[in-house]
């Protein structure tokens, strides 16, 4: 087992123990429902997701991650949409929002490939600096053959929003190459995608 895989494992087998997201997350899936349906549908969604404070959320707070499940699957019943289909569009938003937000960090790569392999080791190092008690998952890139595959791990299951995430990613570099899912864990905390073709 290679030291960056050690790595990896070592530093996922923790997870259960931690249970926030920061703030800013909830902040753009309230403007992901308000783009989706508007901000009458993004009121009707929070108000059924019944949360303790209605839905304000500070950016740089830390929430419980069950909230931003609660208010997706608020979203699926009120729109009809399929809950892992509104996970998947609110990661690709995520990635665009991300290109504006943090546009000096995603500025500095020239394609996905490049981006996508260096989350685990820069991208999030960085942004625990900006955010010193953030969590982000762990990813992992290696390419087999010109196949990238890409591995997730979060205390979270996000590994739709995760999948979402490295479509936009491939998206805004112009990759043309197929993401396909490998698997993923029953409860949606890790997973393995391969871009392909």
């Amino acid at each position: 087992m290679d030291r960056q895989r050690a790595r990896f494992l070592h530093k996922t087998s923790g997870y259960e123990q931690e249970r926030n997201v920061k703030g800013i997350i909830f902040s753009e899936l309230i403007g992901f429902l308000e783009l989706a349906g508007g901000p009458l549908f993004a009121e009707k969604v929070l108000a059924e997701a019944e949360l303790e404070h209605g839905g304000a959320y500070a950016r740089i707070g830390q929430y419980p991650w069950q909230e931003a499940v609660r208010v997706v699957k608020a979203a699926s019943r009120e729109s009809g949409d399929d809950f892992a289909d509104l996970c998947n569009q609110f990661g690709m938003y995520l990635f665009e929002r991300f290109t504006v937000l943090y546009k000096e960090i995603v500025g500095r790569y020239a394609t996905a490939e490049a981006l996508l392999a260096h989350v685990g080791e820069h991208i999030h190092e960085e942004v625990r600096i900006l955010y010193p008690d953030s969590s982000p998952p762990q990813v992992l890139t290696h390419n087999e053959g010109g196949i990238l595959r890409i591995e997730y791990a979060s205390h979270r299951p996000f590994a739709h929003i995760a999948h979402g995430l490295v479509a936009g990613a491939m998206k805004h570099f112009g990759d043309e190459r197929k993401l396909e899912w490998i698997n993923m864990s029953d409860d949606a905390t890790k997973a393995e995608f391969a871009l392909t073709g």
